[in-house]
């Protein structure tokens, strides 16, 4: 599976490149910023913008149908009165309704299906990134506030000044990011266990809950916004623990599928994806032979249970990286007198490595997509020296 970690940077670069090319620096100073920002919390009602953020990150589609639902039937006097809602042309639209239905449908119904529910899962991360983009749209058009008020800058730092808008966005979008992940790990758990129909199970379990916050939001935005706030800060305390797994059950899972993928759609072999990864490695390490995608069984030195690291064989060492967004990578050189044992499994491989010198054990995992790339290992449970 590959990364999004470049899709990530590539929308916060885009959305604070807009940020900065929209804003005045000569009109703004600090008090007026200041004042601006108290004026701001008296006036826009947060609850009605941030309290549906729980259920468009638990069902993006689902939650925006929802949402659109409500807003024409707020428009029509049927529930109560809601600015935002009423305000925002993208959601109080009959056309727009029926196409967030539309997609709700056609990413729903492959989670039923055995055949079908392993692509729905490897395309369910961006259908996170199509809520995200999707509810800032929505603040973009809504109606909260005056023209004026959404475009004054309420907070500065340094050389970025963030409107009321762009502050809006930037939370939805990681309350939305963070919910989102860990609702998809336990998507995964569902996926691959044994339980049959527990993942469409899951799947009816998360939508009602989404339909139920939505109900709450029609009636009380401040009640479902306290409900988002409680849900919110339960994931993020757990969020490092679950991205490292989700991580973990991508590679064990979608990386063979990912790669028969490539093959048979750009004609590659097995020597031509590893000489490819391979490439990207040697820009570090330049002396590298071949490189493989671990995960550490438990937690090993500087590293974390699941950590996802890199297995690096040079000409005269073995290397293990871990890779970090914007901090320095972690790296262990073993030393030279080092034992590896290789055990093969049905989703994943365990690979021993005993460095005597150091009195270092380390048991790593990684998926059998990278079977072919440990020609210098014998696969037989025999211990390599």
């Amino acid at each position: 599976m590959p990364t999004h970690k470049p899709l990530l940077t590539a929308a916060i670069i885009c959305f604070f490149a807009s940020v900065i090319s929209s804003a005045d620096y000569g009109r703004y100073n600090v008090e007026s910023d200041r004042q601006k920002a108290q004026t701001l919390v008296k006036q826009l009602h947060i609850s009605e913008v941030l309290g549906p953020l729980a259920p468009v990150a638990l069902s993006p589609f689902f939650g925006l149908t929802c949402l659109s639902g409500t807003s024409i039937l707020c428009s029509r006097g049927v529930l109560p009165e809601n600015e935002f809602l009423m305000g925002n042309p993208a959601l109080n639209n009959g056309w727009m309704f029926f196409t967030f239905l539309g997609l709700t449908i056609l990413t729903s119904v492959p989670k039923l299906t055995t055949v079908t529910k392993t692509f729905a899962e490897i395309t369910e991360q961006l259908e996170a990134y199509a809520g995200i983009v999707a509810y800032a749209a929505v603040i973009m058009t809504s109606g909260a506030g005056s023209a004026e008020q959404n475009t004054a800058v309420v907070y500065s730092a340094g050389v970025f000044l963030f409107t009321k808008q762009s502050l809006l966005m930037i939370a939805g979008a990681i309350n939305i990011f963070v919910i989102h992940s860990v609702k998809y790990f336990f998507e995964l758990l569902a996926l691959i266990c044994p339980v049959p129909l527990l993942d469409a199970a899951f799947e009816i379990a998360n939508k009602s809950f989404a339909a139920a916050l939505i109900a709450v939001y029609a009636f009380s935005p401040a009640a479902a916004m306290l409900l988002n706030i409680v849900l919110f800060l339960i994931c993020l305390a757990i969020f490092n623990w679950v991205r490292r797994r989700i991580k973990y059950f991508q590679a064990m899972v979608f990386d063979p599928l990912w790669l028969v993928f490539v093959k048979k759609l750009f004609h590659k072999t097995d020597e031509d994806i590893a000489a490819s990864e391979l490439r990207i490695v040697q820009k570090r390490i330049p002396k590298a032979v071949y490189a493989v995608k671990v995960f550490l069984k438990r937690k090993f030195w500087k590293m974390h249970k699941k950590d996802c690291c890199r297995l690096i064989k040079t000409s005269d060492s073995l290397i293990l990286l871990k890779p970090r967004l914007i901090r320095q990578p972690v790296v262990l050189h073993f030393s030279g007198s080092v034992k590896i044992k290789l055990e093969t499994g049905l989703l994943s491989n365990t690979l021993t490595i005993v460095d005597t010198e150091k009195d270092l054990l380390c048991e790593l995992l990684f998926s059998n997509a990278y079977n072919s790339r440990l020609d210098g290992m014998r696969r037989d449970r025999r211990t390599i020296v």
